[in-house]
């Protein structure tokens, strides 16, 4: 193999991949990255055998051939390079030279028939989804999921195809994101899948920001997303998700309309008394009239804060986790929310001011 490539494209491709090299395996070969090159292209390949990544850049394929590298060793290398052409050669078997200005350096390779093969998924569900918004629909769900991989599960976000309709819900338990669009490649049956979120949350970090399309293929134990240069492959989360269709409220007895800034302003600056040995981040929720009162206390001092409102409904006052409500206030970009309540003691419901489907359901905390 022998290649002359800018260092732009060089690091491109190299960080691209940085999130699917293993950090836990005593295997050798899955700390590496693969350079393969095929028809004018350099890929880059990693995986940790439950994602893998793949990204190719242009570059001049003097002698096709295939490398293995560390990768940790070798990304430090590409970062501290000029800003100057790089050719990499290699010159004997275990050896790749990296050549730049009046510079070479050397670094040991693994065998390249020990690195494992990346499923070519081509059978399946296939779909094409918009690239702006399926990044939206990850950002406005993958942070519900939860981090606790002694029920993996719910790390997962359920990925849904059902008529001309899209949804991602993923939910911790304690809270719950939906988001869905609509899609013009009808499905004729439902097709659902369990995806680890920190593989869509780094899915949607590859993805650029263009208008440009997404094309999904989803098999029985692998979903395959490709847009553009980058391609990941993923195993599913094997379970049956819950049915977030029975916790979503059909009925609300309150409803409240608040500007998004003021409260989340409010929450934030409210949230700095919760006590400090409280995980739950609890503040106060009082709903009066016209208006909203934010409110906690601890060792620390005490504090409310006074929001105008539009409400329809009884009045009521209810706890909160703090970051739960800013996290949802996050993700949305419009001037005004909904909350949607049935209760001090039940389930809540945010939702955006605007056609968006989107819906962010929050247990409260009981007193």
């Amino acid at each position: 193999m022998k290649i002359t490539i800018t260092k732009s494209n060089l690091l491109t491709g190299v960080m691209a991949i940085q999130r699917a090299i293993s950090t836990r395996s005593t295997s050798p070969i899955l700390l590496c990255i693969k350079i393969d090159t095929r028809n004018g292209f350099v890929y880059f390949t990693a995986t940790d055998l439950d994602i893998s990544i793949e990204c190719y850049v242009p570059a001049e394929v003097l002698i096709e051939g295939t490398a293995v590298v560390p990768a940790r060793h070798f990304t430090e290398i590409v970062r501290r390079l000029p800003d100057a052409a790089v050719t990499m050669e290699l010159v004997e078997e275990g050896l790749l030279s990296i050549s730049y200005e009046e510079s070479q350096l050397s670094i040991k390779t693994l065998p390249s028939a020990d690195f494992p093969e990346i499923p070519e998924v081509t059978e399946g569900s296939k779909f094409e989804l918009n690239t702006l918004i399926f990044k939206q629909m990850i950002k406005q769900t993958v942070f519900a999921a939860s981090a606790d991989e002694i029920r993996p599960l719910f790390t997962g976000i359920l990925c849904e195809f059902e008529g001309d309709k899209f949804r991602l819900v993923a939910t911790d338990t304690h809270r719950l994101a939906f988001r869905q669009i609509n899609i013009d490649n009808k499905s004729e049956e439902v097709v659902k899948c369990i995806i680890p979120a920190k593989i869509l949350g780094e899915l949607a970090r590859l993805m650029y920001e263009d208008d440009e399309t997404c094309c999904i293929i989803i098999t029985d134990n692998l979903a395959s997303f490709k847009h553009l240069n980058i391609r990941v492959v993923c195993r599913l989360l094997e379970g049956e998700f819950p049915n977030y269709r029975q916790v979503v409220p059909l009925e609300y007895n309150i409803k409240m309309k608040v500007n998004k800034k003021k409260l989340s302003e409010a929450v934030e600056r409210i949230s700095l008394f919760t006590l400090a040995n409280d995980k739950s981040n609890t503040i106060g929720v009082k709903i009066q009239g016209d208006t909203v009162v934010i409110s906690s206390q601890s060792e620390m001092g005490h504090g409310y804060e006074l929001i105008n409102t539009e409400k329809e409904g009884d009045d009521v006052n209810i706890l909160f986790n703090s970051k739960y409500i800013l996290d949802a206030l996050r993700v949305l970009d419009e001037e005004n929310i909904y909350f949607e309540l049935t209760g001090a003691q039940s389930a809540s419901i945010i939702r955006p001011d605007s056609a968006t489907e989107f819906i962010y359901l929050l247990l409260p905390i009981r007193a």
